[in-house]
């Protein structure tokens, strides 16, 4: 019985490490971007996301504080001198802050079908591939590969993860 209780206990130890490890880091990656609007490649760009240091909490708004993750985004193109700190989209039900409330996706999140991260002048979201996104009952789009993004004055592009 102990050595099955250990077995036992040794699995869910491996089961839990295996999700936080992969479950943290959703967007680190390469991708190519294609606009939506004509369906050229975006400035013939591929943008690059790492995991970089969590955000200092003493330097974040408080509402920031409840997820503190943090990823740099670079264009190939522009390289370093155009890096962006980005964060997840703020979801902390307990302090009533909900990101994806605004598109309607609140449930989609929590289903694990959507996720996003938020650059400020832009955001990309990630979801199931070949899946049509309503944003608020009123736009709709269909993503092929499952990733897209919207940038101020530039508009909606989807986005490819090529590594």
């Amino acid at each position: 019985m102990n050595k099955l209780f250990f077995l036992f206990t040794v699995i869910i130890c491996n089961i839990s490490y295996a999700q936080k490890k992969t479950g943290n880091d959703l967007w680190s990656g390469s991708y190519v971007v294609t606009s939506k609007n004509d369906g050229q490649k975006a400035d013939a760009d591929t943008l690059i996301i790492t995991k970089t240091a969590d955000a200092d909490p003493d330097k974040v708004p408080a509402k920031y504080e409840s997820d503190l993750v943090r990823w740099t985004l670079t264009s190939a193109k522009g390289g370093d001198k155009e890096k962006q700190i980005v964060n997840r989209f703020l979801f902390d039900i307990k302090n009533k802050e909900d990101a994806y409330a605004e598109f309607g996706w609140t449930d989609l999140h929590k289903n694990g079908k959507m996720n996003c991260i938020d650059g400020g002048h832009f955001f990309i979201c990630q979801t199931e591939p070949n899946t049509e996104v309503k944003f608020n009952k009123e736009e709709k789009i269909f993503t092929k590969t499952g990733i897209f993004g919207i940038w101020l004055h530039y508009g909606l592009v989807e986005l490819e993860k090529i590594k």
